[in-house]
C-alpha cells in the first residue's frame, strides 16, 4: 500500500495533466460533488447514490495520468485542457439534471409488485436452477469437458462456454450472446443473495455456486464481466454483512489489491494463456518489474476524440451511435446490415486489419472512447459532454427507483447489480455493458407476475436492519444475524 502512494505521488508531480488549469478545476468540481453526495448518503438519502458515478469518474478520467505518465506527455496541452473542460462539462450536466430525472423517475407508475410472498430460499432455488440449466448448456457446448468450462485457461484464444464470431450472422451467435449475458446476470444474484440466507447450508449452496462461477470469468479476459459478477458481491457486503464497519472496510481493502493484481495478470495473459502462470512457483516473475494497471486511459482516449472529429475523421452523429447502440440487440439475421459499433473510431486509432483471424470485423481490436467521449461522437465538444451527464442522470435516477423498492428483496438484488455495472459505464455508455441487468429485469418481472398469480392475499412486508447497514425491507422473515 505505502509502494502504491509513493507511486502515485510520483506520478502526480510527473503527469503532464497537472500544468492544466482544467484539470485542477475538474477535480475541485468533483470533490465538492462527492463530499455533497456522502452527506447525504450518510443521511440516508437516496441522492448520496449518485456517488457511484463520481467514483466512476475518477477511476476512469483521474487515476491513468498518474500511474502511466509517460502516455500522456506526447498529447498537447490544448487537448488536454479541453478534455478535462468536458470533465468539468459532464459533472455539471449531470448535477443539474440528476434533481430532474429522479423526479421523473420516480412518479413513473410502477408495475411490479413488490410484496410477494417469495422467500429468500425460494428465490435462491429458481437463480440456482436457471443457473444450473445454463451452465449444463455451457458444459455441453465444450464438449462435455467441465474442468475447461469452468477453467478456460486458455484465455480468449481457446474456447470457453459462451465464445462465438465477432459477427454472427446466425440465429444461433444471438442466443449464444443471451445465453451469455444472462449467466452473468444470475452469478451476480447468486452473490447477492448469500448475505439473505437465513440457514447455513442455503448460503453455503450460494457461496458454492457463486465461487465456482468466477474463475470461468477471470480466464475468459474480460474485465468488464468479472467485475459485473463480482462488485454486486462486494457492495451487498458492504451494506448487508455482519461485521463491523472498520473490519468490513480492512477486507475490502485487502480485497481491492487482489483484484488489482489479478487484473494485472488478466490483462497480461489472456491473450496467450494461463497455463505458464498456473505451472509457474513464482507467477510474479513472469510479470515486467514496472507493470501498472492499464485500461483506465479515458482521458487519453478523450484527446484521441477530439482529435478525430477535429481532424475531419468524422461529425458529430447526432445521436445516431447512441440509437446503434440502443438497437444492437436486433439478430444480425434480421438486420443483415446492422451497422458494426465502434469499428471506424478503431480504424481511425490505427488498429485496422484486413487479413487476420479478426478480418470479419476490419480490426484487430476495438477501442472505448469512454462515456464523456461517446457523447462528444455523439452530439460535439460542447453538447456531448451534457447530453452524457443526463443519460448518466437517468441511469442513477433508475438505480434510486430501484432503490426506493427495496422492500422486495427481488428489486433489492436488482439495484445491487445495476451499481455494479456503473462502473462499467465510464468505459463506455452502451447496451453491451447493461445487458446483464436488463435481462435480469425481465427475468425479475416474472417471478413477480408469477407470485402474484400464486398468492391472492399478500402480507405485510416485514422490515429488517442488519447491524451497521441502511435498513432494507423483504417479505421473507429476519435475517440471521
Amino acid at each position: 500500500m505505502i509502494l502504491s502512494t509513493s507511486t502515485f505521488f510520483e506520478g502526480f508531480f510527473q503527469s503532464a495533466v497537472t500544468q492544466e488549469l482544467t484539470f485542477y478545476l475538474a477535480a475541485v468540481v468533483l470533490v465538492v460533488l462527492t463530499a455533497e453526495s456522502c452527506i447525504k448518503l450518510l443521511n440516508r438519502d437516496s441522492f448520496g447514490i449518485t456517488v457511484g458515478v463520481y467514483v466512476t469518474v475518477f477511476a476512469w478520467y483521474f487515476v491513468d495520468p498518474f500511474i502511466n505518465p509517460e502516455q500522456y506527455h506526447y498529447l498537447p496541452s490544448s487537448s488536454l485542457g479541453q478534455s478535462y473542460g468536458q470533465v468539468v462539462l459532464f459533472l455539471i450536466g449531470f448535477r443539474v439534471f440528476m434533481p430532474v430525472a429522479t423526479r421523473w423517475i420516480l412518479r413513473r407508475r410502477s408495475s411490479g409488485v413488490f410484496d410477494t410472498r417469495l422467500t429468500p430460499e425460494q428465490i435462491l432455488i429458481g437463480a440456482a436452477a436457471l443457473w444450473l440449466v445454463l451452465f449444463i448448456i455451457g458444459i455441453a457446448r465444450m464438449g462435455g469437458d467441465v474442468i475447461g468450462a469452468v477453467f478456460p485457461i486458455d484465455g480468449r484464444n481457446g474456447p470457453h462456454m459462451w465464445g462465438r464470431g465477432a459477427v454472427e450472422s446466425s440465429a444461433s451467435g444471438f442466443l449464444i450472446s443471451f445465453a451469455g449475458y444472462v449467466f452473468n446476470a444470475v452469478t451476480a444474484f447468486l452473490g447477492v443473495l448469500v448475505f439473505f440466507q437465513r440457514s447455513t447450508a442455503w448460503r453455503l449452496l450460494a457461496v458454492a455456486m457463486f465461487a465456482m462461477t468466477l474463475p470461468y470469468f477471470f480466464f475468459a479476459g474480460a474485465r468488464s464481466h468479472f467485475l459485473a459478477a463480482v462488485l454486486p458481491f462486494i457492495l451487498t457486503y458492504l451494506f448487508y454483512g455482519r461485521h463491523l464497519l472498520i473490519l468490513k472496510l480492512a477486507i475490502l481493502a485487502i480485497g481491492f489489491f487482489c483484484l488489482n493484481d489479478g487484473f494485472k495478470f488478466m490483462v497480461a495473459f489472456r491473450g496467450t494463456g494461463f497455463r505458464e502462470v498456473l505451472a509457474s512457483k513464482n507467477p510474479y516473475e513472469l510479470m515486467d518489474e514496472d507493470s501498472t494497471q492499464s485500461g483506465l486511459n479515458m482521458t487519453q482516449e478523450l484527446c484521441f476524440v477530439n482529435a478525430y472529429i477535429e481532424t475531419g475523421g468524422t461529425s458529430p452523429a447526432y445521436g445516431a451511435r447512441y440509437l446503434n447502440e440502443l438497437l444492437n440487440f436486433i439478430p444480425r439475421m434480421i438486420w443483415p446490415s446492422k451497422p458494426l459499433i465502434g469499428i471506424d473510431y478503431a480504424k481511425w486509432r490505427g488498429f485496422e486489419s484486413e487479413h487476420d483471424e479478426n478480418g470479419e470485423l476490419g480490426v484487430n481490436t476495438t477501442v472505448s472512447s469512454g462515456m464523456i467521449g461517446g457523447g462528444v461522437l455523439n452530439f460535439g465538444q460542447i453538447l456531448g459532454p451534457v447530453a452524457a451527464g443526463i443519460l448518466m442522470a437517468l441511469w442513477t435516477g433508475l438505480l434510486i427507483r430501484w432503490w426506493e423498492q427495496r422492500k422486495s428483496l427481488l428489486r433489492l438484488v436488482l439495484f445491487m447489480l445495476g451499481v455494479g455495472l456503473t462502473f462499467n459505464l465510464g468505459r463506455d455508455i452502451s447496451m453491451l455493458v447493461l445487458w446483464p441487468v436488463i435481462f435480469a429485469y425481465f427475468f425479475v418481472r416474472l417471478a413477480e407476475i408469477w407470485a402474484t398469480k400464486r398468492f391472492q392475499q399478500l402480507p405485510q412486508a416485514a422490515t429488517i436492519a442488519p447491524a451497521n447497514a441502511v435498513p432494507v425491507h423483504v417479505v421473507a422473515g429476519r435475517l440471521s444475524q
